[in-house]
This record gives C-alpha cells, structure tokens and sequence, in this order.
C-alpha cells in the first residue's frame, strides 16, 4: 500500500508523512509530501493546446517527452554538470518558453503537479530540480517509480497509464486535510500489490482512478465504491447547487464493482492475504484499462456525509451524515 496525507485547503503549508511499515514486502521505506494535492483543470496541455507529455516539440523547442535533449530545457536522464549550478536531473523552461508560460498560470499548483509526476514516475530518491525565473529550487523527489522511462525520453504507455493512475489518485478539490491509501496492480515489489498493520487505519475503500494524462488527447476516469454526489467526492470542487468540478475527471455515478452490460466497470483483486480489495482493468472511453489504483480513506468524521454506518468513525450513519450514536 501507499499511504498519502493531502492537505486539501488551496496552497497550504507542507508536512511529511511516513508510508508503509517496516517489513512490508516488497516496500521500501519512503515518504510522500503532504499537501493539498492536484486540481487538474485540463490534463497536462499548455495553452497552446499541445499536450505536455506526448513528445511533440513546440514552436519554441519544449519537449518534455524527450529527458535527455539538453536543448529545451529538461533532463531527467544523465545528470550533467551544465554550470549554472543545476546538478543532475532538471526542469529549466527557458525564458518565453511554452513551459515557462504554462508555470506562470498558477505557479504553486504548476510546481506541484510537476512534483507530483516526479513522486510518481521517478525511483525512489531521485531529485529534480527546477530552474523557473532565475530561481532554482528541488521541485521534487522520486517516490513510486512508477514512470522509470520518463528519465530517458516519453514515458511507455504503460509507465504513462500507470503514473497517470498515482496523479489522480491524488486530486483534491475539497477544503480539508485527507490521507488516503492505495492499492493497484503495479507490479511485484511496487508496493501497491501489499497490506501491513497500518492499513487498518484506512477501512474506507473510496474509488479507483485510471486513465492516460500523456496521450495526445488526455482521457481520465474515476469510478466509486459507493454513489455519493460528485459534489461530496474528494476529487472534486462543490460547485453549489449539487453541481461539482471534477477538472480532467470522467467521474462515473456507477459504482466500481456494478456491471456494464455483461462486464463489470472494474475487475476486482485482492493483496496478499486476501484482506484489501483492489481494481484493476476499468472501462472508461470505449477500452479497457489495466492500471488503476484504488483509494481507501480513514472513516468519516461527524457532520461528514456517508451512505453506511461503517463509513463513520462514530459507527452512526443518519440521513447521510455522520453523528454520534444515540
């Protein structure tokens, strides 16, 4: 598993959670930032409509698909001194450039999703730093290794479907603090396949997310373990009025594990000892999608909206709301 504590309220401060227990097989001890996660708004385009992602060159020599051409201002590959005191793996938009632009729309939440897909694609412990108007700072460290390819170039299919699955995992359009854990099927020794101890902390299987940010037309799925409103769902914004913003997210009001004709939406697996369910091969957009994770929430607090009693930390469900038991 992978535990994330996600700091919902827009750019506030940061703090670091410890992920795993010590033992877990195939889990190493690494740490996740805790903040208010990602909003994706529309994938990973810049404004030019160019997907950041898919390997094609912009106008300006942008290609964020390539790790290793030197030239448009990204390596995450081979570690050259270029002495302009960048060390290793970099992100360093040159002035005026299309990425350069796309940071200055939002530069907090910029930075983070770009730390995001380095968490999620990056191997453990592999910084990247990021020179953006002549201020450098780390903008990250490798965490999942979900996306080894990307330090060579574009990111296979695979390695985009499955850091796609880790950066939706982690939207968070609401105003509270949420830790969330995953499970999926990213491989023997990723971590994500196995339970320890400190899972049972996290009862409340919430939903599954899958897709593929880096496609050329970006396509990003959800679907839930239980048929709350949109506008009560972590991923998304309450927009008021029932209505909810869920950005990039496909959000199916179908439950996970509800049949589709004569197909489930999603397969369901468990970890190892049978204890966590997860899933995995997801319809979304007319295929079949392998690599999804699965959330599982801490229960609810009281005044928190909930559909089973299980779902609250007072055990007391009514009328959709957790309260304390008579």
């Amino acid at each position: 598993m992978r535990q994330i504590l996600l700091a919902a309220a827009l750019f506030a401060g940061c703090a670091v959670t410890d992920i795993g227990e010590p033992g877990d097989p195939g889990l190493e001890d690494i740490e996740f930032a805790a903040d208010n996660g990602i909003f994706l708004d529309n994938g990973l385009n810049l404004g030019n409509g160019l997907n950041l992602g898919n390997g094609v060159t912009l106008h300006n020599g942008l290609n964020l698909g390539n790790g290793i051409d030197l030239t448009n201002g990204l390596n995450l590959g081979n570690g050259l001194n270029l002495g302009n005191g960048i060390t290793g793996p970099y992100v360093a938009p040159p002035a005026g450039s299309g990425l350069e632009q796309w940071i200055d729309v939002d530069p907090p939440m910029r930075k983070k999703i770009l730390r995001y897909l380095v968490e999620c694609a990056l191997p453990s412990g592999v910084p990247v730093q990021l020179r953006y108007r002549s201020s450098l700072e780390t903008v990250g460290f490798g965490v999942a290794g979900l996306g080894p390819s990307l330090k060579d170039g574009l990111m296979t299919e695979v390695d985009q479907e499955r850091v796609t699955a880790c950066m939706l995992a982690r939207m968070n359009g609401t105003g509270r603090t949420v830790q969330i854990n995953m499970f999926g099927p990213m491989g023997a020794g990723s971590g994500f396949e196995t339970a320890g101890a400190s899972d049972a902390a996290f009862p409340v299987l919430e939903a599954a997310f899958f897709g593929n940010l880096f496609a050329a037309s970006p396509r990003a799925f959800a679907c839930q373990e239980a048929d709350y409103a949109l506008a009560d769902v972590r991923s998304c914004r309450d927009a008021g009025g029932g209505e909810a913003d869920c950005g990039i997210l496909d959000f199916a009001y179908l439950t996970c594990s509800l049949y589709v004709g004569d197909y489930p939406q999603c397969e369901a697996r468990v970890t190892d000892g049978d204890r966590w369910q997860y899933y995995q091969d997801c319809l979304g957009g007319g295929r079949t999608w392998h690599y999804a994770l699965t959330t599982y929430l801490a229960p609810k607090r009281n005044g928190e909206r909930c559909i089973l009693s299980e779902d609250c930390a007072s055990r007391y469900c009514n009328q959709d709301v957790c309260e304390e038991a008579p």
